[in-house]
């Protein structure tokens, strides 16, 4: 909407939004990502709370993405958009991508997830997977600058870095008070 009002697209605005909603995308899946280690380094509760808003949001600007490429560049036109996709590997990879992401969408309303039990957090474990094909679709999307491709990557290193023992254990030893208050101000 900003650059719409700016007027300030570009000469094909719909590549545009539909590349802006992409990074939207990714930046909050690996924002979310951040969120278990971060709730375990700072002991604040606000990161749990978090990581599952940011993730559906990760979902909803895929689909967004998707439905402008899809409905709005290609009208929804199977004869057009079978093609495209069929010929285009990015594609391919991204729209596997989107549908993993639903999956963990619709698995995080919490009747589902209640209905899951344990399978729950396995089902949700393919958010790595899910972030390495994104990853990739952008890679191959490119066409030769891979340096945000290099950046994403290295984020999503960082992350699962974080995950791996012992940098797993790292955390503070106490919180400051100005941070509990603020855990709980924004956890109420």
């Amino acid at each position: 909407c900003f650059l719409l009002l700016k007027n300030s697209l570009s000469a094909n605005p719909i590549r545009t939004v539909t590349s802006i909603t992409g990074q939207t995308a990714i930046y909050l899946l690996l924002d979310s990502l951040f969120c278990s280690p971060l709730h375990r380094i700072l002991k604040m509760s606000v990161f749990i709370h978090l990581r599952k808003v940011v993730g559906v949001y990760s979902f909803y600007y895929s689909f967004v993405q998707f439905f402008i490429f899809s409905a709005i560049d290609f009208e929804l036109n199977p004869r057009w958009l079978i093609p495209e996709i069929s010929q285009k590997l990015f594609l391919q990879i991204g729209l596997m991508a989107l549908i993993l992401l639903f999956i963990l969408a619709v698995t995080s309303i919490n009747k589902v997830k209640i209905s899951l039990g344990n399978w729950w957090k396995r089902i949700h474990f393919i958010v790595y997977l899910i972030t390495a094909l994104i990853i990739v679709h952008i890679t191959i999307a490119s066409k030769g600058n891979y340096i945000k491709p290099i950046i994403l990557a290295g984020i999503f290193l960082i992350a699962m870095i974080l995950r791996i023992p012992p940098v797993n254990k790292m955390s503070i030893k106490r919180l400051p008070s100005w941070a509990r208050d603020l855990n709980t101000k924004l956890v109420e």
